[in-house]
Parts: structure tokens; sequence; C-alpha cells
């Protein structure tokens, strides 16, 4: 990066594709650009550019990444919104915690929501929470959920108490985590959301305190996957002058799969139109990446649209799957016995006793994923679900006579 570009980018702080124009140019070049025109060519599915910002000058670490533009049949476009080559912000984790495979059963959301009374006091406008909240509902779909906001239908309060408490229950795992909320950066590059307290007076919580609460929660849920900061500023460039945006350091600093984040302001109705389009695409592919191109693909024109970033450790794997090269998940699991007992019932019933035994077996560690089990644990579950199998062969034998 040249340090000519530098007053020119400044100057399209304002027009996102001159920006990105401006910033891809000196990337895209020679023997790179060659190589990357050359892959988009020749591939049939969409090219991924995990693009990692190794640099430590901050001149570099602080421009608009997300706005990168590249040479796309001979002219520049954005990434953001090209679903022929699909952008994501690498972020190396620095922490050992593990996030076990998922499948399509364990999607489960917790949505905090915050609009408290004396918003003025931080020059913040209130928006209207029960609307966000039924926004938030429609787009997730059957996706199950919890929401916290400071309605009568929700669970609980929007505190951070209350976000602990609710990742912490033992009986269902909140593996999407979705906020919607004031968020700006204050000085020292720390990025603060505005939450509520139990009276829902405005709580500031930074982003320091927020990952210090989420990095003492273990057991074993875990921590959930991925993350939608519906919140201003919570991937803005300008905090990665301090602690780094809060989007950046979900991934970072607690080794999140995925977390999409705001550079910028996005007004409420833009962070909640791409909401509806996000999470019923997410469901029916799990590419975060592929899905966040094709929830922006209707509002490529509006001006905010640039403003939503991701974070990313997934690579070209999606954020779940019911593919069967991993384990099985808790979730899976008793998703299973609960038909085959149904089934059993209609067609064996004379194996019911010997599924009840396994079944009992399977139960006593359903609450963790195989990965976080002792050894004597994940033999015992490997070994119960290899005599549910045999039983369900049995009962298909049986019911064929």
């Amino acid at each position: 990066m040249t340090p000519d570009l530098l007053p020119e980018l400044l100057r399209f702080q304002k027009r996102p594709r001159d920006y990105g124009r401006t910033l891809g140019a000196p990337l895209f070049q020679d023997e790179i650009r060659d190589a990357f025109v050359g892959a988009l060519y020749e591939s049939e599915d969409p090219l991924r550019v995990l693009l990692f910002i190794e640099a430590t000058d901050l001149e570099v670490r602080t421009l608009r990444w997300e706005r990168l533009c590249a040479p796309i049949d001979d002219t520049w476009r954005l990434l953001a919104t090209n679903q022929r080559v699909l952008l994501s912000l690498y972020i190396p984790a620095i922490t050992e915690r593990r996030f076990p495979p998922i499948g399509n059963r364990d999607l489960r959301a917790l949505v905090l929501i915050a609009s408290p009374d004396s918003l003025d006091r931080f020059r913040l406008a209130p928006f209207d929470v029960q609307n966000a909240v039924d926004g938030v509902r429609q787009a997730l779909g059957d996706i199950p959920g919890d929401v916290l906001a400071h309605l009568p239908d929700a669970v609980v309060f929007p505190t951070l108490d209350a976000l602990c408490e609710q990742l912490t229950k033992r009986e269902q795992r909140s593996s999407l985590l979705h906020f919607v909320c004031h968020g700006k950066v204050i000085e020292g590059g720390e990025t603060v959301l505005f939450w509520a307290n139990a009276k829902n007076q405005v709580e500031p919580v930074r982003a320091t305190r927020l990952l210090q609460r989420l990095a003492d929660l273990n057991g074993p849920k875990g921590l959930p996957h991925f993350t939608f900061l519906c919140s201003c500023e919570t991937a803005s460039p300008d905090a990665e002058a301090g602690l780094g945006g809060l989007g950046q350091r979900l991934v970072r600093e607690l080794g999140m799969p995925g977390a999409i984040a705001m550079s910028e302001p996005v007004t409420v109705k833009t962070a909640l139109a791409l909401t509806s389009r996000f999470y019923p695409q997410l469901r029916q592919s799990g590419q975060v990446d592929l899905v966040l191109c094709e929830a922006t693909a209707g509002l490529a024109e509006r001006d905010d649209i640039t403003v939503p970033a991701l974070f990313s450790r997934l690579g070209d794997r999606p954020l779940f799957s019911d593919n069967l090269d991993r384990d099985l998940t808790s979730a899976e699991i008793e998703e299973g016995l609960k038909s085959l007992q149904t089934l059993l019932q209609e067609r064996s019933p004379v194996v019911i006793p010997e599924f009840q035994a396994q079944k009992a077996i399977l139960e006593r560690s359903l609450g963790a994923e195989a990965v976080v089990l002792n050894s004597q644990a994940r033999q015992e579950r490997y070994q119960a679900l290899g005599e549910i199998n045999t039983l369900c062969d049995r009962a298909v034998e049986r019911w064929l006579r």
C-alpha cells in the first residue's frame, strides 16, 4: 500500500465503490490479478476469497477492507455484493477453545434486543423493540430461540447477567447469537454496546467486559458458533487502532467460527431487512459467506449495504452440516431416539426393553458433545449407539417377516 493512496481513499470515504476500486487496484496486480481471474473463470462454484490482514501497520489495518473491489468481467466490482466471489475477513484464533461440529437440528437462537430509556444521554435515538423482535422472529422461521428484551413475552431482560445465564442452561443450547442494539467505538478503540438493566435504563457494556464474561462460560454446552451483531460500529476499522472491533474479537479471542458485524453506523431498516433475508437462506445451506452475499442481493443499491462484514474461521466449511462424516450431536441423538421409540412401539415392541436400556446410557451424556467427553464416556456412547443400530436391524427383520 503506497502512501499516496491514503489521501485518495480518504476522499472516497462516502463512495464505497470508488473506495473499493482504489483499495483493490494495488492488490490485484500482475500474478495475483492473473491468478484471481483464472480461478474465477475455471471455477463452476463461487470463488472464496479469505482475506487475512497480516500487516501491523495501523494505516493498513484500519482501511475499509470490507469494501474491496476486484476485476470481474473487465470491470471493478464490490466483492461484498457479488455472488460469484465470496469475501470473508479471515481471523486466526488465539484460543484453544473447541467448537464441535453441529447439524441443522442444533440451530437455536438467543436474541438480545435493547432500546432502553435515557438513550439521549449518549445522543442515541430509541427504536421500536417490538417491531425488531417481530422482524427477527419472522426471519428465524422454524429456528427455535429465546428473546431477551423489555417486553411481556420475552424470557428475561436484555442484561449481561441474563445473557450469560441463558447460555449456561443445560436443557438447551444456543448455537446462534443475535444482537439488535446501539453500539459505537469510544476513545481508545473499545467497542461499547448499549444494553439495559432490569429497570430498562441504559447499561453500556464494553466489549472487553462482554468477552471476559463469555470466555468464563464453558460446561458441556459451550459457546454459540455464530453471532450476528446488528449494532453500529461493531466491526469498525477505527477500533483496530485500539483493541479491535467486537466482531473481530469474538473470532480472534473466543475462537467463534463466525461473526457478522457492522463497520459503520447502519440504519435499523437495513439491519432488519438484511436479517429477514439472511436466516431463511442460512437454514438451507449453512454457508455463511454465500448467505450474506445472497441477503444483500435485493439491497445492493442502499448506501449502507457495504457496512456488514463477515469475520470467520470457517473457510469453505459450512456453519453446520448434516453429513455423517462427524460424530452425531446431542440434538441429533435426542431426535433420533424420540423418532425410533415411536417406530419401535408400532412395529417391533418386543425390543423396547433393550432399547430403553441403551437409551438410558445415552441420556447420561447428552448434555455434552462427544469431543468434550472423557474416553470412558465417549466409548459408552459409541457402544450404545452401536447396540441401537443392531436393534434397528433386528426390528426391521422382524417387521419384514
